[in-house]
């Protein structure tokens, strides 16, 4: 990855050339400003994939159909995100597409990345890969999916093929995609594949086989690439008790904490290593705990909106709540593993222009705050591209720099892209109201 940045890049200093005043920038030239997408969500008519199943099958409120038709739009896209100051895209390879029957891999489907791939370089976007973005092949998904005795195995299996036939044309490798987030939908809430509800037995169980595949699929990279950078797409929100001079409610805050953030990084450790080269976050808001001694929130906690927080609180169409300060306090307290850091997502599902400009410039704000203080981070990545097909809630969430026009599916650029352009392009951010221009 770059460099890591120096203290005047990072604290944006001015110094003197001549009779000019010379800013510099908030963000190195080598920063990674880009947006991030998943194969299922935007290429369209996944069809041997576990998702697209329980779609057919009436399993889901809404169908993925073509999606974004991005699988054919593929260029045109990667265009857009060039024109507006991008320099590297985070995609997913779709699992399903490359190996829709066990051990039979589909050369067209290669073949198709290969030209994904080539379109980002030749556009000058770094590519930051994505092996798994919770869609399985439907095959696997019939075994038992994740919690299939072979699916290590198979991940493996599939990791050594993508290595030997795309690895050259990547450098950035993110495994897995929200282990914790896949396991909570799938197997407690209920409301993804495999519809399985309040079993947090197996969804530990897929939390645990998830990190081990990672951990396999990292020596893999490794073995095909030594200076391959791999690591896996966390969900860290920041979590915080509801009434911090209660007891109960920091331990069911600290519970949490430990069993949705910090357990996958234990179980990415092997023999006392973190196999991680960067660290990937995914932030979108905080959780507000507070214990409930009842049922299953004894252990977990339940999510509190009391006004001790602040009457103010905002929220997305996702009920996520919009609070950039905890970006900037999971990256100054995830820093203490001493690793590069890129955000990997962070978005808002909203069709109110305005709140989507003041999220994307509170959280570049908390992200610049934080380098200001000696994080090393290295990439934003902003969620998503252009609205798309957002799972479960099918694309009734706005989460697009871009929105996506019915019918035709044209991309229309809302006024954040170009905030984020203007960001991207020159490094710096831009100037609160009342401040003056550097002479």
């Amino acid at each position: 990855m770059c460099e890591a940045p120096t203290r005047a890049s990072r604290l944006g200093a001015q110094e003197r050339v001549g009779d000019r005043t010379v800013v510099e920038r908030d963000f190195p030239e080598d920063f990674l400003w880009g947006a991030a997408t998943a194969a299922h969500q935007v290429e369209g008519f996944n069809r041997d994939s576990d998702w697209w199943a329980a779609e057919e099958a009436g399993k889901l409120p809404y169908r993925s159909g073509a999606a974004c038709r991005h699988l054919e739009r593929y260029e045109a896209d990667f265009d857009l995100a060039r024109a507006y100051g991008h320099n590297a895209h985070r995609l997913s390879l779709e699992w399903a597409r490359l190996e829709p029957q066990p051990g039979r891999f589909n050369s067209a489907a290669f073949a198709h990345y290969a030209r994904v791939l080539s379109a980002l370089h030749a556009r000058r976007l770094e590519p930051v890969v994505t092996l798994h973005h919770f869609t399985l092949p439907h095959w696997l998904a019939e075994r038992g999916g994740w919690l299939a005795p072979e699916a290590v195995d198979r991940f493996v299996f599939y990791t050594e093929a993508v290595a030997r036939e795309l690895g050259g044309a990547i450098r950035f490798w993110l495994t897995v995609n929200e282990p914790t987030v896949l396991a909570k939908h799938g197997y407690v809430i209920g409301d993804w594949p495999p519809f399985v509800r309040n079993r947090w037995d197996r969804a530990a169980r897929v939390i645990a086989r998830m990190c081990r595949a990672h951990r396999a699929a990292y020596r893999v990279l490794h073995a095909h690439d030594a200076h391959a950078r791999v690591s896996f797409a966390h969900s860290l929100p920041w979590i915080e008790p509801c009434r911090p001079w209660r007891w109960v409610d920091r331990a069911a805050a600290a519970v949490r904490r430990f069993l949705w953030c910090d357990l996958c990084f234990y179980l990415m450790r092997e023999g006392g290593e973190l196999l991680l080269d960067y660290l990937a976050i995914n932030y979108y808001t905080r959780a507000v705990v507070r214990w409930q001694p009842r049922g299953r929130a004894l252990l977990f906690g339940a999510d509190c909106l009391d006004p001790h927080h602040g009457g103010d609180r905002r929220f997305d169409e996702l009920g996520q709540e919009v609070w950039p300060e905890g970006l900037y306090r999971v990256l100054k307290h995830y820093a203490r593993l001493g690793l590069p850091i890129v955000i990997s997502e962070n978005g808002i599902a909203t069709t109110d222009d305005e709140l989507r400009n003041e999220h994307l410039l509170g959280h570049v704000r908390a992200l610049a705050r934080a380098r200001a203080e000696g994080v090393d981070v290295r990439g934003y990545f902003y969620w998503t591209l252009f609205d798309n097909y957002e799972w479960a809630r099918g694309f009734t969430a706005h989460f697009g720099l871009a929105a996506l026009e019915p019918g035709s599916l044209a991309r229309k650029p809302r006024p954040a892209m170009e905030i984020f352009a203007r960001i991207a392009r020159s490094g710096r951010l831009p100037q609160r109201e009342g401040t003056q221009a550097a002479p």
